[in-house]
Parts: structure tokens; sequence; C-alpha cells
């Protein structure tokens, strides 16, 4: 079972400056509920330094980007652990018996052999060298579209799915409405490992229309969705046309062959030294409004592209699908939304 790690004894400093007239504190903080150690008060801003333990208050961040503080706890992904299954299926109803941590077990052995069959053994032995090697990258790359630069969105094109693309794009364009700039900064990474691994194994549309990540409307989407089954058990997913497909196993042991079309998701935790900033710059001087500079957990979800045939040595790239679980999060509590409507 996987255990969170707890945040790097390193100095983690978060400031957080609102304009004011006079301090808020009297002898407690606002922010820490702790005894206040006044900053002097100058340019009308108030200085408060958030200690590691309490959290963030989220009236100073929340909503204004989607990036996680070294203060906050890791969202809660889309349990892919769970069977789904449109038609009776034995195998979803045995699963569903089954402890987590076998499931867990079960789908990291599952999955990782139908990687290895579709993508090559070297190719998810590297992939934790690679997410290391593109985040300083990305963190620039966010930096830079924050300020308006076009170079910097296109090359993001090429590396993030369209549907994390369009996320970031639509946050930082708020930013720039509201004259705030993103700053990351990656100064080192600690330790980067695999923590899960899905499979989706079928045709390339089905499963562009079921993460909406094809460039179509949603009721094509939707259309497209109806011709298919999907059946989702430890976090292996199989897709076929019509009322007459092939059960599961039948469809997996295909994957582990590399005689079906796969599609491999990666979710790869790293241990970053990283600085995270939101500077105010609608006056001549920049005003800090988020500084975070701290060692933390941040979670990357890594897909690759889909491989038709593993026989032929098919190419394929990766892109980064999600950034600590911010879509997967969104599509859980989509979820558990629409399943409450049901009920």
């Amino acid at each position: 079972m996987f255990i969170r790690k707890s945040h790097s004894t390193l100095a983690n400093k978060i400031i957080v400056r609102q304009l004011t007239k006079n301090c808020l504190c009297t002898d407690t903080c606002a922010a820490t509920s702790q005894p206040c150690a006044h900053i002097p008060v100058t340019d009308r801003t108030l200085e408060a330094e958030i200690r590691k333990g309490y959290g963030y208050p989220a009236k100073y961040h929340g909503g204004s980007f989607p990036w996680l503080l070294s203060a906050e706890r890791q969202r809660t992904p889309m349990e892919d652990l769970d069977a789904h299954a449109q038609s009776n299926c034995a195998m979803a109803a045995a699963v569903q018996l089954m402890p987590l941590a076998a499931r867990r077990r079960l789908a990291h052995t599952l999955n990782m052999r139908i990687a290895q069959a579709a993508l090559g053994a070297s190719a998810i032995d590297g992939v934790c060298e690679g997410a290391a090697a593109v985040l300083p990258r990305v963190a620039s790359l966010l930096s830079g579209a924050s300020r308006g630069d076009s170079d910097a969105t296109a090359e993001l094109s090429n590396i993030f799915t369209s549907p994390l693309l369009a996320r970031y794009m639509r946050d930082l364009g708020r930013l720039r409405d509201d004259h705030v700039q993103l700053k990351l900064e990656v100064h080192g990474i600690d330790s980067a490992y695999i923590r899960q691994l899905r499979t989706q194994a079928g045709p390339e549309a089905a499963f562009a229309a079921l993460n909406g990540a094809a460039q179509v409307s949603s009721l094509r989407a939707g259309l497209t969705r109806q011709q298919y089954q999907y059946t989702s058990i430890l976090g292996a997913t199989h897709a076929a046309a019509g009322h007459s497909s092939p059960s599961w196993s039948t469809a997996m042991m295909a994957a582990m062959s590399g005689q079906v079309p796969v599609r491999v998701r990666v979710d790869v935790e790293l241990m970053v030294n990283m600085r995270y900033r939101l500077l105010g710059i609608s006056s001549d001087r920049p005003k800090t409004i988020v500084d975070d500079d701290s060692t933390r957990n941040l979670m990357l979800t890594l897909e690759s592209s889909v491989v038709s045939d593993a026989s032929s040595q098919t190419s394929f790239e990766w892109r980064i699908a999600d950034i600590d679980y911010l879509l997967s999060s969104e599509q859980r509590m989509q979820h558990e939304f629409d399943e409450a409507k049901v009920d």
C-alpha cells in the first residue's frame, strides 16, 4: 500500500500579502491562530508567515490558480480500481469482493505487463527519468505562457494533452485579466517513482470520446460512446464495438500479447524542491500575492499515444495528461454528483 511521504523539514516559507490599512491581528494571528509576531506594516501591506502544519487560508489563494500549495493535501483522483461493466461480468463482481490491497497489487502487475508488451520494458523503466526531466521545462513554459508568450503556449501544446492544455490556458487567461503573473521554478528533484499504471485497450476513437480528448462536440462524443461497450477492471479498460464483443479476460490476454491497440497512463510521483509565486503586476512595483518555496510531493500523469501493433515497433510519444490530479479529481466529483442525482 502506498503511504504518502511527509513534507520535508527543509525551510518551507509561505508569505501572504493582503492589501490593508492596518494589521488585522490582535493577540492571535488570523492566519495561523498562534500568538502574533507583527511585521511592521509598510505600503499598506500586511505580511504574515504561514507556519508549516497549519494549512493555508483558502481566502488568499483558493480559485486563483490550480497549483497546489505545499501545505495542501494531494487531490483525490478518480478511483480506477472499482470494476465497471456495461453488461454482466463475473470477473467484475469477483474483483469487487477482493480487499483493496490485493486489488492494488493485481492491478499493478496486470497493467505493467500490458504496458511493457505495448511500449517495451525500456520505455516503462525510463518513464520516471523522463518525468523528472520535463518538469523544469513545464514550469518555465507555464511561467512564460502567463506573460502571453505565444512560443511557450505552442510548446506546451506538444507536451500537454488537449484537455490539460485547455484547462491551464483558461486559468492563465484569468490571471492575465487580473494583472497577475505566475512564476514557477524547479530547483531540484530528489526522487521519482511510479505510483500507479492504467491501460486502455481497444479502438482509439472509443477512448478519445470517453476521455473528452477528441476535438469534437459533446454530442458527437456521446454518440461515439454509444457505439462501444466499456469494461474496466483493475484499472485496465477495454472498449469493443457492438454487443458481440470478446470478454474482458480475452481482451486483456490479447493486450498482453500486443494484438490490440493500447494506450498507457502512468502516475509518477516526484519529490520536488520548487518555488511557486503569484505576482500582482498592476503597478510599477510588483506585489507578491503567493510565495511558496518548499520541497513537496508532485504528481505527474503521463499518457502515451495509442500503440496499434506492438510487434511492428510503432513509435509513440508521452504527453502530460494531469498535474496533481487536477482533472481526475474534477472527474471524480462530477461522477459522484451524477450518482447522487440518480439516487
